[in-house]
């Protein structure tokens, strides 16, 4: 199967309290499971391809996933995605999963 994952609000959380951002590791043990699985993982972010990378590389995800344009919406790896994680409506996976963009509070 393909499966994506969002950085910004997804597998990067938010915390506006404190304005900042910060992995969210249960999300990230969903992704490994997913490659464990043998499934091919990609990683987008609107920030783009070099910051993907960058956040990708940070989290110590960059041999394990392949990163992607978000924004080339026809491009034929998009379109054939099985599962979809964003914090946003995407419409861009045969399943899309929306999770919440804030990280809670009651995590620390």
């Amino acid at each position: 199967m393909k499966i994506a994952f969002d950085i910004d609000g997804t597998i990067y959380k938010i915390r506006p309290e404190q304005k900042d951002q910060v992995p969210d590791y249960d999300l990230i043990q969903v992704l490994l499971w997913f490659v464990k699985n043998g499934d091919e993982v990609f990683v987008w972010s609107a920030g783009g391809i070099d910051y993907a990378n960058m956040i990708v590389k940070k989290f110590g995800l960059d041999d394990l996933v392949k990163v992607i344009a978000k924004r080339d919406y026809q491009s034929k790896e998009i379109s054939e995605m099985d599962i979809a994680f964003d914090d946003c409506e995407t419409n861009l996976a045969k399943t899309d999963v929306r999770v919440n963009r804030i990280y809670p509070d009651d995590c620390f």
